[in-house]
């Protein structure tokens, strides 16, 4: 089922966006009356075609059940080397995240700043917008232009919690510790890790270090690993 993002007109009713208009017509070959599904306002809804011109306008005929996780989950990324952040923010937009913020760590080899940073954020939130279409969510997850490790700090306290998956953490995992808050952070170094002096400021706002196993993931599938984890402890991945 092809999948729109639109904007709520009137009862019922609603309007694709223009980049989505485009697509709809000239690729898909879209007509009156054929089926769809519409992404707006947070909500999914079954609809269909109505007319084509002057714009694409569809009538909605049911909200779906939401494919949203109950739990929030902010994804702060250490700022990797490469393409490895168009992985990220694709896969673990697919995964449930609802933001994703990267972060310059002491060991970033990599840094975005002034023009570089905007033209990326802006890439990474196309990627998450399609990520989103194709996964079936209803939200794009924010995707923020990097911030300080100091940055990092201020906002931690924010959340009802905070793992910080590290190759030295104690042997314990998630489950050892989430006990059904539903406003979590995530924090993933990058390549060279989190320094040691970075940790210990991170457990002095209650982040709290896990292991995601006896295997070492890489800085672009930590993040997705962890996610993956936390909602199946939450039942999210059987629904």
């Amino acid at each position: 089922m092809h999948r729109f993002f639109a904007r709520i007109t009137g009862d019922r009713a609603a309007e694709l966006l223009p980049e989505e208009e485009a697509h709809a017509l000239k690729v898909l070959r879209m007509r009156a009356g054929d089926p769809c599904q519409i992404l707006a306002d947070g909500a999914i809804y079954a609809a269909h075609i109505v007319e084509t011109a002057p714009r694409v306008t569809a009538a909605l005929e049911k909200e779906l059940p939401t494919t949203e996780p109950g739990v929030r989950l902010t994804l702060y990324q250490g700022v990797p080397k490469g393409d490895k952040m168009d992985y990220i923010a694709q896969k673990c937009t697919e995964a449930g995240a609802a933001r994703i913020v990267p972060v310059h760590f002491s060991r970033c080899v990599a840094q975005w700043t002034g023009k570089d940073a905007e033209k990326k954020t802006a890439r990474f939130q196309r990627i998450a917008a399609e990520a989103a279409k194709q996964s079936g969510r209803a939200l794009t997850p924010v995707i923020e232009p990097p911030i300080a490790f100091g940055q990092l700090t201020q906002r931690l306290p924010r959340h009802e919690m905070t793992f910080v998956p590290w190759e030295e953490a104690s042997g314990r995992g998630m489950g050892s510790f989430w006990q059904g808050q539903r406003d979590v952070g995530i924090v993933i170094g990058p390549e060279g890790g989190i320094a040691p002096e970075e940790i210990a400021a991170l457990q002095g706002l209650n982040a709290v270090p896990v292991t995601l196993g006896p295997r070492i993931f890489r800085t672009e599938t930590a993040g997705l690993a962890a996610i993956v984890s936390l909602l199946t402890l939450s039942g999210d991945m059987g629904r």
